[in-house]
């Protein structure tokens, strides 16, 4: 499990996408709770809406079981459900995201739809959560043509994709050595590419562009990404 030294120092494991031990088959005392936080889990980090069914399956629980679960999580608004049956995070706990790093998400903001303004590129913010690399904020740019949409809240594994290479390099910096800016191309996401440089927070982050694949200045690029990041840390 990732955690933060007293060295300041951080280290993560390595069973990425793995379900605990402990949801399918917890104690008695905890069953109810462990499968609850597990399915937030399962149906946040999905990749394609997932059913009851789908939901049953990698719980290791029976449909009804499945079903009394997420009754639950919709009565709380932890969980939404559509009339074709796919199930997605309720405004609960958006409500409760948009409280994490809020401070971090307010300095980040301005600066991030300057940069989007003027490079007419999406920019985000992603930072290291549990074992993965999340998108925090997502800025698009104004009065553009066209722009490439990035959802808050996609995941994917430290390492992978600019922005998780550049948090990958604060986390293990003797492993990976840091560089001044990442790029990658259809890394993540075919067809698209993106751009990130470190930012200084109270945990390992970064901040990027992405845009369709194509002939684009880097050097300018990454130091529009630099001056943010600065401005960034400094307020």
């Amino acid at each position: 499990m990732p955690a933060h030294g007293g060295s300041g120092q951080w280290r993560y494991g390595r069973n990425r996408g793995v379900v605990p031990e402990d949801a399918a088959a917890p104690g008695a005392g905890s069953q109810t709770l462990s499968r609850g936080l597990a399915a937030l889990a399962l149906i946040g980090e999905s990749r394609t809406p997932l059913t009851i069914n789908d939901l049953a399956a990698r719980l290791g629980a029976n449909r009804s079981a499945a079903y009394r679960l997420v009754r639950t999580l919709e009565q709380h608004r932890f969980v939404q459900r559509s009339s074709s049956g796919e199930l997605t995070l309720g405004v609960r706990l958006a409500a409760f995201g948009q409280s994490v790093s809020r401070d971090l998400q307010a300095a980040a903001l301005p600066e991030l739809q300057c940069v989007a303004d003027e490079l007419q590129m999406t920019a985000f913010l992603v930072v290291f959560d549990g074992e993965e690399a999340v998108t925090l904020l997502s800025v698009e740019p104004r009065n553009a043509a066209m722009f490439v949409a990035q959802r808050p809240g996609r995941r994917h594994p430290v390492g992978h994709g600019s922005p998780g290479r550049v948090i990958q390099s604060l986390l293990s910096p003797e492993e990976h050595p840091p560089a001044r800016y990442e790029i990658t191309h259809d890394e993540v996401i075919p067809g698209l590419s993106a751009i990130a440089v470190p930012l200084r927070s109270d945990r390992p982050a970064s901040i990027a562009v992405l845009y369709a694949t194509r002939p684009v200045d880097v050097t300018r690029i990454a130091a529009e990404l630099e001056s943010a990041a600065a401005r960034i840390t400094a307020s």
